[in-house]
C-alpha cells in the first residue's frame, strides 16, 4: 500500500479574508437567485467564468454578467477516494471540470453520475436554500 504524505499547513486562502469585488459580488447574488452567469467583455465579445473584472485579451473593464445556459459539458474530471489522510472515504466523489457552450473558461464542481464519461451534459442540482456562494450547487447532474 503506498503511504500518503500530508502537510498540515494553513493555506492563504484560509488565512485571509477576501472580497469577491463588485463582479465577484453579482456572479455570487446570480447564483443565490439559481442563475449561472459569466463576465462579458464589451470589446471583444467574449464571456469568462469565473467572471474576470478585466477582459485577459484586450483588458477592457468588464461591468456586466450575461446568464448562460444551464447544461455543460464535462472537460475532465477526478475521482476521489480517499481524505488527505489516506483513509477511505465513505462515499467516493467526483469532481469535474465543466464548460459551458460559449463561454471562455468554466467552474470546478462534484459531479453525480453513474457512468461519467468526458463528454457528457450535467446540469446543476441546487440547493432549496441558497446563501450566494458556489456550493449554492449542490452538484451536477447527467442532463
Amino acid at each position: 500500500m503506498r503511504r500518503v504524505k500530508t502537510f498540515p499547513e494553513v493555506m492563504e486562502i484560509e488565512a485571509y479574508i477576501y472580497t469577491a469585488g463588485p463582479v465577484g459580488t453579482k456572479w455570487l447574488e446570480n447564483l443565490k437567485a439559481g442563475k449561472l452567469t459569466a463576465a462579458y467583455c464589451p470589446k471583444c465579445g467574449r464571456l469568462f467564468l469565473p467572471p474576470k473584472m478585466f477582459c485577459p485579451y484586450d483588458f477592457e473593464e468588464v461591468r456586466e454578467l450575461r446568464e448562460i445556459g444551464q447544461t455543460g459539458v464535462v472537460e475532465s474530471y477526478t475521482v476521489i477516494e480517499r481524505d488527505l489522510s489516506g483513509e477511505r472515504l465513505p462515499e467516493r466523489k467526483i469532481l469535474a471540470f465543466i464548460r459551458f457552450p460559449g463561454v471562455e473558461g468554466g467552474i470546478i464542481h462534484y459531479v453525480k453520475a453513474e457512468g461519467l464519461a468526458i463528454g457528457m451534459k450535467v446540469k446543476p442540482k441546487w440547493r432549496s436554500e441558497r446563501r450566494g456562494s458556489v456550493t449554492d450547487i449542490e452538484y451536477f447532474e447527467p442532463v
